[in-house]
């Protein structure tokens, strides 16, 4: 049975030619809910969150509460994508990992196909215990695993899936309190004939689709590879700004995975992030669906460095605003897991920030 993980490893395999790598030296990339719900804090205060400075004052106090649209105001949300062991349970063993650095995750995102499967469903029962105190981020895939199956944009958009939709937006109308949706991130990569305009008619159809259901809460994430070579190919995939709350990319330093040069966190994520602040995004919020490095190829200890160098690096790119850590290896064997000398625990320690120090959020009870 072909399961999210290994789905997800040959997307990773399938991305990019090797040899483009090669060639440019990895130039990677650098990726409403109605106020009818009201938030309290849980949890964790913001020790040296920054405050916007007023020209020729002093800094201006403002509350640290994440937004409705569960963005916060102060830093960024720190999470990772845990795979799951044999059990094939997501909260034990994201519990397992907390357990490992020391910290709770505040996100972790869960991959979804589009069959009426334990695939397919939204909120299976580790999901509603995730998503109890954190922020989880349902990816969602125009394909049936199982089956091996591609379902194209264009039959989507022509609602021949609308039941799927009906039924996830029932589920997610159920669920209540705010949770992000993506669908099909990575789209500009997509070499099956299929277009943008047939993408962003299926996107439609679904979002569509879970307003008219009443599923108001879903937060909509659009995402795209952030590969910075095809940055000419992302706004004809973008349905506008009143469907989309968030925008995502997945940048990686492949590093000796393909032959590459060596690119420290700024360097690999930094490009993409300025193409979206000057190219019409920049009043959405950015996540990270996905980063990480593979290893140097002479220096045992880039790899940790890597990841230490995270928060002063978030910090000179305000508005990315949430970023989940891939620790697996895909079927191009890239290995991006948090293995290697001092690797977990440099992760560990940058997640201890104060930047990453985000009170969370819940639907209040009264």
């Amino acid at each position: 049975m072909t399961t999210p993980d290994k789905r997800r490893n040959a997307r990773h395999a399938a991305r990019f030619p090797t040899s483009r790598w090669i060639i440019i030296g990895l130039v990677i990339a650098l990726v409403a809910v109605a106020g009818i719900y009201a938030y309290t804090y849980v949890g964790r205060q913001t020790p040296g969150a920054q405050a916007p400075v007023v020209p020729g004052g002093e800094a201006t106090p403002r509350s640290c509460t994440p937004t409705d649209k569960l963005v916060p105001p102060c830093g960024a949300w720190w999470g990772m994508h845990v795979p799951t062991g044999e059990n094939r349970n997501m909260n034990a063993d994201v519990i397992a990992m907390e357990q490992k650095i020391g910290r709770k995750l505040d996100i972790t995102i869960s991959y979804h196909d589009m069959s009426n499967s334990d695939s397919g469903r939204f909120f299976r029962s580790d999901e509603n215990k995730i998503a109890a105190d954190r922020v989880l981020l349902l990816a969602w895939e125009s394909s049936i695993w199982q089956e091996n199956l591609d379902i194209t944009w264009r039959d989507i958009a022509a609602g021949h899936y609308d039941q799927a939709i009906t039924d996830q937006a029932a589920q997610v109308k159920t669920y209540g309190k705010p949770v992000l949706v993506g669908f099909d991130g990575e789209k500009d990569r997509d070499e099956s004939g299929q277009t943008p305009a047939e993408y962003v008619a299926a996107y439609k159809r679904i979002v569509d689709g879970f307003r008219k259901a009443g599923a108001t809460n879903a937060l909509w994430v659009w995402g795209v590879t952030g590969y910075y070579p095809f940055r000419d190919r992302w706004k004809a995939y973008y349905p506008g700004d009143s469907y989309v709350d968030w925008i995502s990319y997945d940048p990686y330093n492949f590093a000796v995975c393909r032959g590459a040069q060596w690119q420290d966190f700024k360097q690999t994520v930094g490009p993409t992030y300025e193409w979206f602040q000057q190219n019409g995004f920049a009043d959405k919020p950015l996540i990270l669906a996905e980063y990480g490095t593979e290893s140097h190829k002479s220096d045992t200890s880039a790899r940790a460095d890597w990841y230490l160098d995270i928060p002063d690096a978030m910090r000179t790119m305000p508005n990315l605003k949430a970023i989940i850590q891939w620790n697996n290896t895909d079927a191009d064997r890239c290995d991006f897991s948090l293995t290697g000398p001092g690797v977990l625990d440099a992760f560990a320690k940058a997640g201890k920030d104060p930047y990453f120090q985000q009170p969370m959020v819940r639907q209040s009870t009264g």
